[in-house]
């Protein structure tokens, strides 16, 4: 450990280096490619939804002058927009849907606390747990790469203070049963925060997957977590929000950073929530991608979990860190560092490209077996 590790809290020093996506240009660089096929991260690969680039053009001229310190003109629009009373008060505006998973865990876990959560799951979970020296209970997923409602539940103790679940879930693509859900979100006891994560919930296609935001009132300690950057294509612009009763708003909106969101992204956010057209045409075609590119996997003979979101979970039954490596030299990049592939949809153009790349690796026998 080095003296500076020393100098920091605990809970800081329990964090594990977050592990990001290689970059197009890395990969370009690294191995003297033109076209790269960055297909790692998420990201719409359809853009940014048109109105929210004329909104920024236009904020960019407004620069030298401070946003909204509170956000609230689209705490207003986000409340009326899911039916609370237009205060703005159910409403906390973030960095990305990691800036309220940080507050959550700074304002609420406390040296001993418990926070139950499946794995894998998007790491910022666990994060926000220990470095703020709370205790991280981690379950497997079920089998078909689920949260496991029933042994969360189960694991809940006198020292629980969060759940956390991502649904539909980051990297397994898979969502749980909704009723299951209110179920869960209703029984536990009084002193445990509830937080659904829905940051991939828009690209849902199963009627059965529903959204949490119907369950917050009063004396309902839930939290539901949205995002502009995956729909909405606003990755880049870094804002997220979040959904409570106004008791839990209360506390975390004290703890808030002001000026949590640009001139810019503010305004790219309020357009890109009236661009109808732009958001179903990204629904219809990440549908139409994540069938084709299933139809594909599956005839590999990879095994494909039930995906609801802009992304795939796929068992390759070859080493998936070795494979990811392989298809990077090509110019693909897809995650690897997880059990399975976690592969973003592209456009059909991309998909395309991309199943013949992973063709002709597998082809060169190069990717030893898990």
């Amino acid at each position: 450990m080095t003296q500076a590790e020393m100098l920091a809290k605990t809970g800081i020093q329990k964090i594990p280096p977050y592990i990001p996506g290689n970059t197009a240009e890395s990969v370009q660089q690294k191995y003297g490619l033109h076209h790269v096929l960055k297909l790692a991260s998420n990201e719409n690969q359809y853009g940014t939804s048109p109105m929210a680039v004329a909104a920024m053009t236009e904020a960019v001229r407004q620069s030298s002058i401070y946003p909204d310190p509170f956000c609230m003109q689209l705490r207003k629009k986000l409340d009326a927009r899911f039916g609370f009373d237009q205060s703005g008060d159910h409403v906390i505006i973030s960095q990305g849907g990691s800036g309220i998973i940080s507050l959550l865990g700074e304002v609420f876990i406390c040296e001993g606390d418990e926070m139950i959560l499946c794995e894998p799951t998007f790491g910022a979970y666990a994060a926000a747990c220990r470095r703020n020296n709370g205790t991280v209970v981690a379950l497997p997923l079920t089998e078909d790469q689920v949260f496991d409602l029933d042994a969360i539940y189960n694991a809940i103790t006198e020292k629980t203070k969060m759940i956390f679940i991502c649904n539909p879930n980051n990297p397994s693509g898979t969502a749980v049963d909704s009723d299951k859900l209110r179920g869960l979100i209703h029984k536990v006891p009084k002193q445990v925060i509830t937080v659904v994560d829905e940051a991939y919930i828009e690209f849902a296609t199963d009627e059965r997957v529903q959204s949490m935001v119907s369950e917050i009132a009063e004396g309902v300690n839930l939290v539901v977590i949205r995002t502009f950057s995956k729909l909405y294509g606003l990755a880049g612009e870094r804002l997220g929000y979040s959904l409570m009763n106004k008791e839990l708003h209360g506390i975390l909106q004290k703890a808030t950073t002001v000026f949590v969101g640009s001139r810019v992204a503010l305004a790219g956010a309020m357009a890109a929530l009236d661009d109808d057209a732009f958001v179903q045409s990204t629904k219809n075609n990440i549908r139409e991608g994540r069938e084709y590119l299933t139809r594909e996997f599956e005839a590999l003979g990879w095994k494909v979990f039930d995906s609801q979101t802009n992304f795939l979970y796929a068992d390759s039954g070859l080493n998936t860190a070795m494979l990811a490596r392989e298809l990077e030299k090509k110019g693909l990049i897809i995650r690897g560092n997880f059990t399975y592939s976690r592969i973003t949809i592209g456009t059909m153009e991309q998909n395309r490209e991309m199943v013949e790349m992973i063709r002709q690796t597998l082809a060169e026998g190069n990717v030893p077996s898990a």
